[in-house]
Order: C-alpha cells, then sequence, then structure tokens
C-alpha cells in the first residue's frame, strides 16, 4: 500500500470509529434485544418496549412456527451441528432445499452459508485473466469485498457511480472491446436506500454487448417479491444466459443462508466444486437448512402470493403516509425499505436518539453505510406491522426532522457535509 493510501485509510478508520461510537453510546448501535420470546412487531431494549422499524424479515415468516417446527425437527435429527467440511460430507437437507430453490429461480442452484461468502466464492471464479469489471458504487460492502480479490489478481476492477447509466455506457464502451468479458455487479434493492437497480436497462445492454455479464446481489429483493418470492431481480424474467443473482435466506425468507442462482448447471458445479468458501467455510446449521425447507414450501404454495399481496399493499401505504408527510424519502421505489435523509451525523443521531425516546427503533445510518454528509434514519417495514404503527411511526419522525433539521432537502440533490470531519473522510462510503 502507498503511503498516501495508508494515510488515507487511517483516516476512513477514524472517521468510521467516531460514527459508530457515537451510535453505540445513544443505544443505536450494537443493541442487544432483551425479550426472552420475539413477538414480532416489538423489541426490548434496556427494559423498555419498542416498535421495530430495523427487521429486514419482511414477510413475517422468521417466527412462523412452520420454520421453528422444521428447524427443530432437524435439530432432533442431526444435531445442532453437523461439524465437516462440505467438500467431505453434508446432510441430505441441503438437497432437499437446493431442489426447492431450483423451483423457485427455474435455474441451477447452489447454496453457500451467507451471500459473503458466496461472492468470495464464485466472483474469482466466474471472473479470470483477460476480464475487467465494473461495479456500482453502493453495491453492497460484501460485493465490493469480493472485487479486492480480483484486483490483487491484476483485473482492472472500475467503481461507477450509483445507478448511473451514462457513466455504465462509457465504462462498457471502454472496456468490452479489449477484454474478454466484462462483468458488472451491483445490487437488486439496496439495502441502505431501498431504491432498485434499473434491471431492464441492464438486461438491454445484456443484449447490446454479447461479452456483458451481469452479477447482482438481490439479497433484500429475495422473498417477498417476484413469482414464488425469486425476488426483484427476476420478477417477470427468467434468468439470463449471462446473469447470475445471489439472494440471502436470512431476510425475508426467514431461515438464514444464501443461494446463488446460475443459467446452467456446469457454472453452479464449478463454484460448488472449486469456490473458496465453498471447501473452507463451515456448513449451515441443521436447524437452518430445516427452516429453509419450510419456508421454501410456503414460497411454492399458494399462501405465498397471498403474503405478497400484503406486503405489497403495505408498501404502498408507507409510500402515501412518506408523501402525505413530506419525510425527506431518497428513493420511493416498491420496496420495504425507505431512507429519510437528514445529512451530517449530530441531526442524525438527535433524530434517532429523539424516535428511540418516543418508543420507535429504527436504523442511525452514517458513514461508511452511506457516504459522508447523507446521513439519515433508514427504516423498514414488515407484515408485523399494523397500519396504526406505520402511521404512528411516520408522524413522529417528520415531527422531529423539522424540529432538528434547518431545512429539508427533498431527497435528491443531497448537499454533503464535511464540516465536522473535513480532516477525516473521502466523499465516499467505505466498500
Amino acid at each position: 500500500m502507498r503511503t498516501g493510501d495508508a494515510i488515507q485509510h487511517e483516516r476512513i478508520i477514524k472517521l468510521f470509529d467516531r460514527n459508530q461510537s457515537a451510535g453505540v453510546a445513544a443505544g443505536l448501535l450494537r443493541v442487544r434485544v432483551e425479550d426472552e420470546k420475539l413477538v414480532g412487531q416489538y423489541v426490548t431494549v434496556k427494559g423498555r418496549r419498542l416498535l421495530n422499524f430495523g427487521s429486514c424479515a419482511y414477510l413475517g415468516l422468521n417466527l412462523d412456527d412452520r420454520l421453528k417446527a422444521g428447524a427443530i425437527d432437524a435439530i432432533e435429527r442431526y444435531g445442532p451441528v453437523f461439524s465437516s467440511s462440505g467438500a467431505y460430507t453434508s446432510i441430505d437437507l441441503y438437497s432437499r432445499l437446493e431442489t426447492q430453490l431450483e423451483e423457485i429461480f427455474e435455474a441451477a442452484v447452489i447454496v453457500p452459508t451467507t451471500t459473503t461468502l458466496g461472492h468470495l466464492s464464485a466472483l474469482p471464479l466466474l471472473i479470470g485473466a483477460g476480464d475487467a469489471v465494473v461495479v456500482d458504487a453502493q453495491a453492497h460492502s460484501s460485493i465490493h469485498l469480493a472485487t479486492q480479490s480480483l484486483i490483487a489478481e491484476g483485473i482492472p476492477v472500475r467503481v461507477v457511480d450509483h445507478n448511473d447509466l451514462e457513466a455504465l455506457d462509457a465504462a462498457l464502451a471502454d472496456l468490452v472491446g479489449s477484454h474478454n468479458a466484462v462483468w458488472y455487479l451491483a445490487d437488486g434493492v439496496y439495502s441502505m436506500y431501498g431504491d432498485v437497480a434499473p434491471v431492464d436497462a441492464i438486461s438491454s445492454r445484456l443484449d447490446r454487448y454479447d461479452n456483458l455479464y451481469v452479477y447482482i446481489d438481490d439479497a433484500h429483493g429475495f422473498g417477498w417479491t417476484g413469482s414464488k418470492g425469486r425476488g426483484f431481480v427476476l420478477e417477470g424474467r427468467t434468468l439470463h444466459e449471462r446473469m447470475v443473482v445471489a439472494v440471502s435466506l436470512s431476510k425475508s425468507f426467514g431461515s438464514g443462508g444464501a443461494a446463488i442462482a446460475f443459467p446452467n448447471r456446469a457454472l453452479a458445479d464449478r463454484v460448488q466444486r472449486l469456490g473458496g468458501t465453498m471447501t473452507f467455510s463451515g456448513p449451515l446449521h441443521p436447524a437452518e437448512l430445516g427452516a429453509a425447507i419450510a419456508s421454501a414450501e410456503i414460497h411454492l404454495s399458494d399462501e405465498h402470493a397471498h403474503l405478497m399481496a400484503r406486503i405489497d399493499e403495505q408498501i404502498e401505504y408507507m409510500a402515501h403516509l412518506i408523501k402525505e408527510f413530506e419525510i425527506p424519502a431518497v428513493s420511493i421505489d416498491h420496496t420495504p425499505i425507505w431512507f429519510a435523509h437528514i445529512g451530517g451525523m449530530n441531526d442524525t443521531l438527535e433524530v434517532a436518539q429523539r424516535l428511540l425516546a418516543d418508543g420507535f427503533y429504527c436504523n442511525y445510518a452514517v458513514f461508511p453505510a452511506v457516504p459522508v454528509g447523507h446521513g439519515g434514519i433508514r427504516f423498514t417495514q414488515t407484515l408485523y406491522h399494523s397500519e396504526a404503527d406505520l402511521a404512528a411511526f411516520v408522524e413522529c419522525m417528520a415531527g422531529h426532522i423539522a424540529d432538528v433539521v434547518d431545512s429539508v432537502d427533498d431527497g435528491i440533490d443531497i448537499t454533503v457535509d464535511l464540516s465536522d470531519a473535513a480532516d477525516l473522510a473521502s466523499e465516499h462510503a467505505i466498500h
């Protein structure tokens, strides 16, 4: 690492530490819930019962009795852990889950332990010498982490501004003619702002460039939308022959683990067989597999369409509330993730603390979760919430934003505020 890079890295770490420490001290980060038994929309923190707007269990399946029963049965049969690398042996619950997921995706599937470990296995095997990478600036940190191994192998990695199709086109025009393959890496639903990838536009570029490939992390789009819950990216479309989609099973799906869908069996088998983390990391625990199988059964049944209709209706209601109370939302895309832009760390911290005092837990989000000066309140909705819960939260938040922030942005033209951290930060979040 060059001296200048090392100094900049140290400055970023100092800012990261400052922001994290402030959030921990305020009771907003690294929070331990004290509930003896979770009930859905509430968590108990320091003896106070709070409405939870920080959960990613969008369909409310993580506490479903059928998932619990599947987990318990798997533990009774196989114990809490099957202690072996999957390269040698694994329990047959994997086979059952893989079959179910392939029915959901209509594609070849492997099951990593987490999406992060999945990326670390898949990307170094999919992308090789003579290839190039273009990655969205706000793609999940786990994708940017996986690109570090590609950079170490001398593969060029170019970061483009978030959802900027002109920047993407410029990068593709520069790279496709001089590389064997160009891989575009992005998210389907972005975990902080709740905005979505322009999948139709990306698909049109797949048609335009024969050597363009796409790898998308749809962790937050999987489960609550798309036929059988196949996710935002594959909603209304089949998996393109040059597209790979990774998802999490620990969010809307309610169980644990991850899945990666490939356009053909050969690619899936290659990553399964040769992926470093598929060989040298531990397996999914039996309880996670048992719960995932139970969740997959729900997704493959008629019930899932009803769950999806309920979350769709609830998202529309939240969008209505955000407009009615003039919340400075960065995005109003149709997802269960929302982000109210505040600006600097201090104001963001103040709004989040006031909401906590009023009985609402939500996500205080500043650098490095978002770029410097783009801090705000990230909040999610689940089927555990009633319309009254949503309305009470949004009304309360609107009042606190108006009290704390001198002038509220419209959520589009965000001004970067470096007044309290000018010597510590770049303009971009850590990836």
